[in-house]
């Protein structure tokens, strides 16, 4: 054998090894696939959520059953090509395989990958209640009754843990809180201009996401809302528009033109954003007793006040006044109307100077137009702790406080929330 064989040699066994090796690492992998349940409780929902992974030779197969009694259920099987490193599956439980049944069911999910040893294979078992009754749920309290663009409360309780509940009011929903043992407390509202006859009515939802209706529908009392005329002068669009025009550089045209813009547009996007404000909320009620108004003051505008705004002696626009307007001795100290914790300060479109307080299980006063400030986001305020002063920001033509109430983000009169006798009938009797 000549010298270059003999070289050579070496070479060809460390490539044969090396191929070996990465043969083995590569194309004969022993790594299992990761199979997981996207369940957090050990309760079948609705849904049936799967996570398979496989980074190395990539998922091949992947099979669910449901195993009782002896007898098994297939709720899923599929085979998939080389390099499918993940499988994210959500498998519908409603209606069941027929022959399976309520109460405790194996489930198991087989997971198999393309290593040429002929497939690594991962079993996964989870015990598991099957669970198709909706809660039964009783009320607590009574009677009920709500105004037009009224509040209300209802309390029920539950058989079972219900993670979803509340009360639908048309196409509202307003969430429920936990209130105790399977007790719950749900704060809800007539939305302004909604019919009298609008369908209400409660929902409950379980762990497994059966949804079960019950029968509640308050004796609805009719209210007669004011109407108003605003006459829209060169004054008073010489006093707001270069307000909105330093924080909108985007505003074009006349100052009739921008007046209108921040009067619909403006307005809608405000509403929008308060919306999102009142998504954060504390899960139970922090207030007490009957909300403070401003001292001293007299009211100028009612909540649900229709507005017909006139340039010139023509018609240019309507709005709803969705709050109660209070004047008082100009820059007045604005208090916190009850007990929470502050989730806005700052300016807010129309609203100018603006902050909302959260009272708890979607509950939430406003108060608006304000000169000066002085509370911070996250910071909690007592009742009767100064907010800051009065003022004319935003769409205001003088100085005054333009109060709101919200309950879930729907506006709704602020009167019933400072009237003691009404706080005790409609509120904390059906709290107990």
């Amino acid at each position: 054998m000549n010298k270059t064989a003999k070289r050579a040699i070496p070479i060809v066994v460390l490539v044969l090894v090396g191929g070996g090796v990465w043969l083995r690492l590569t194309k004969f992998e022993s790594a299992k696939p990761s199979v997981r349940l996207e369940q957090e409780n050990a309760i079948v929902g609705r849904e049936l959520g799967l996570k398979v992974g496989d980074s190395k030779s990539g998922v091949a197969e992947v099979k669910v059953e449901a195993v009782q009694g002896g007898q098994s259920f297939v709720l899923y099987e599929e085979k998939f090509p080389r390099g499918t490193s993940l499988v994210e599956k959500t498998l519908p439980m409603r209606p069941l395989p027929q022959g399976l049944n309520e109460g405790e069911v194996q489930i198991r999910i087989t997971a198999k990958d393309h290593s040429w040893n002929g497939g690594n294979i991962t079993v996964l078992e989870n015990k598991m209640i099957v669970d198709m009754q909706p809660p039964q749920v009783s009320l607590i309290g009574g009677p009920h009754y709500i105004r037009q663009g009224g509040s209300g409360l209802i309390t029920f309780k539950t058989n079972e843990e219900a993670p979803s509940t509340g009360i639908q009011v048309g196409d509202h929903f307003f969430q429920g809180y936990p209130a105790g043992a399977n007790r719950y407390l749900a704060y809800y509202a007539l939305p302004y201009g909604e019919p009298k006859e609008i369908s209400i009515g409660g929902i409950a939802e379980d762990a497994a996401g059966n949804r079960g209706s019950f029968r509640f529908r308050p004796v609805v009392k009719p209210k007669a809302f004011k109407k108003d005329t605003i006459k829209v002068g060169r004054e008073f669009l010489d006093g707001i528009i270069p307000y909105f025009k330093e924080r909108d550089a985007s505003l074009k045209g006349t100052d009739l033109e921008i007046f209108l813009s921040v009067n619909r547009t403006q307005r809608e996007s405000d509403y929008q954003q308060i919306l999102k404000i009142c998504r954060d909320t504390a899960p139970r009620p922090l207030w007490s007793g009957p909300f403070l108004r401003l001292p001293n003051s007299k009211p100028m505008a009612s909540f649900g006040e229709e507005r017909t705004y006139l340039f010139e002696g023509r018609e240019i626009d309507r709005q709803i006044h969705l709050g109660i307007d209070l004047a008082s001795l100009a820059q007045s100290t604005i208090p916190a109307a009850n007990l929470g914790r502050v989730v806005f300060a700052g300016p807010l479109g129309i609203y100018g100077n603006a902050v909302i307080l959260d009272h708890g299980c979607g509950l939430f006063s406003m108060y608006c137009h304000l000169s000066l400030i002085q509370v911070e986001v996250k910071k909690e305020v007592a009742k009767g702790d100064s907010l800051g002063r009065s003022g004319s920001t935003g769409l205001a033509g003088g100085d005054h406080l333009h109060y709101a109430m919200l309950v879930q983000g729907i506006f709704v009169d602020p009167i019933e929330w400072w009237d003691a006798h009404w706080i005790k009938d409609n509120i904390e009797l059906k709290m107990r």
